[in-house]
Order: structure tokens, then C-alpha cells, then sequence
């Protein structure tokens, strides 16, 4: 099994394949007394309904169940952690309005964990979980796990949400320093006609670029393609 040892987390910081890279955050998981590790990351793309990718080691019957019953909308531990960056820690109190999944999780290992979130400038978020059947934990083993699992957290948002990211959508389109200025204003507020007097340019001139951007984007409108543009960082 692969221990927090400096090559280990060399390599599991260096490596690019998602299957590989998730299953060295298995073993790191695992060396830190858990038997289960999930994760699930949301790729927030403008215009566009957010994409979800889960990966984890759980049980097959339980991942069933998760979405046979559609238990995603019922896990208490991720909703909080959606507006939370704090680590949850799965007690009975934290499920008390949701039963049926608190008994179906322990009934497959997934008793005792916690849940560990991140969000980013562009708003993706991951959601990391570690889990085991037994063993209760108790303030102490978080306080001192926690910050392991938020690197591991990060490091896999990091890797893996580039990975799906970029297989969401083509690089940046090639635009001209001069299309780049008019979308740059035209975000920050201004008009056609602003932007006509702060570039020294016609409205025409000012329109010709703002449709050009509009197609290199594929977006709908001037509002589409700004939206398109801040959420993937092009300004």
C-alpha cells in the first residue's frame, strides 16, 4: 500500500491519467485508516447545465442504490458542503431527516467519514468523502486527517478538473489584441459607443468586433460570449 511518503506524493502529484492518479488517492486514503474514498467534481460552464464526474472505490451495490434511488439529492453531508468549505463530519444528527440513506450507507461501509469541499475562482467545485464501516471518529483523527484530505482534494481538482474541463470545450479561440479590447470593455459595462470613443474606433468598427467575437465564442449574443469568456478566464 502507498504511504505519505515524499515519492509517493510525488507521484500522485505528477500524475495525469484520472483512473491512475485516483487510485494512488485511494491508497493515500487508505493509509490514513479509511477504507473508502468518493469524489465528485463539477465543472460549472457558462450557458451550459454544470457536468458532474464522480469517481470512488465504493461498493458496486451501493453506487447502484445511489443512483437507482436517486440518493444525490438526499445527502445531507454534500449539501452542506456545497456551501461550506469545512470539513463534515457524518453523524446521526447530520442525516436525522434522511433516514432511508443514513441506513443504506452503513449498510454498505459507509458509516463513519466525513466530506471535504472545494470551490474555485471559476466556480468548479469538488467534493472528496473518506469512509469506513467501523471505528467512530471523533475530533481528535479529524483534526489531524483533515488537512491530508484537503490536499488530496485539491490536488485532484486540480488535475482532474483540468482533464474534464478541457475535454468540455476547445482551447481559446484566436482573437485579435483589438477583439480582446472591445470584449474587455464591453464586460466591464460599456456601450458600443463607449467603447467607440475609448478605442478611438467607428461604432461600426466596434460592432464588426463584437460579432466577431460572438461567433469565435459560439455564443448567442455579446451577453453570452462575455459570460463565456470571464467563466474560462480570457479577461
Amino acid at each position: 500500500m502507498l504511504q505519505w511518503k515524499p515519492e509517493h506524493l510525488h507521484a500522485f502529484a505528477n500524475e495525469r491519467s484520472p483512473k491512475k492518479m485516483f487510485d494512488i488517492a485511494v491508497h493515500l486514503a487508505q493509509d490514513l485508516g479509511m477504507h473508502y474514498l468518493g469524489l465528485k467534481i463539477r465543472i460549472q460552464i457558462a450557458t451550459q447545465t454544470p457536468q458532474l464526474y464522480l469517481y470512488s472505490n465504493y461498493p458496486n451495490e451501493w453506487i447502484e442504490c445511489y443512483q437507482r434511488d436517486e440518493f444525490y439529492k438526499q445527502d445531507p453531508a454534500a449539501n452542506v458542503s456545497h456551501s461550506s468549505t469545512r470539513p463534515v463530519l457524518w453523524t446521526d444528527e447530520l442525516y436525522r431527516d434522511a433516514p432511508q440513506f443514513r441506513e443504506a450507507a452503513c449498510r454498505h461501509g459507509l458509516r463513519y467519514g466525513w466530506t471535504q469541499s472545494l470551490h474555485d475562482l471559476q466556480h468548479n467545485e469538488s467534493q472528496i468523502s473518506v469512509a469506513r464501516p467501523v471505528g467512530e471518529i471523533d475530533t481528535t483523527e479529524l483534526y489531524d486527517k483533515a488537512g491530508r484530505v484537503l490536499w488530496l482534494c485539491y490536488t485532484l481538482h486540480s488535475v482532474l478538473g483540468e482533464y474534464h474541463l478541457n475535454a468540455l470545450h476547445p482551447p481559446q479561440p484566436k482573437m485579435s489584441e483589438r477583439e480582446l479590447e472591445v470584449l474587455k470593455w464591453s464586460a466591464a459595462g460599456k456601450t458600443a459607443a463607449d467603447v467607440a470613443c475609448i478605442l478611438s474606433l467607428s461604432q461600426s468598427t466596434v460592432n464588426f468586433h463584437i460579432r466577431s467575437v460572438i461567433n469565435k465564442t459560439n455564443a448567442a449574443n455579446k451577453v453570452g460570449a462575455i459570460a463565456i469568456a470571464a467563466m474560462r478566464g480570457w479577461l
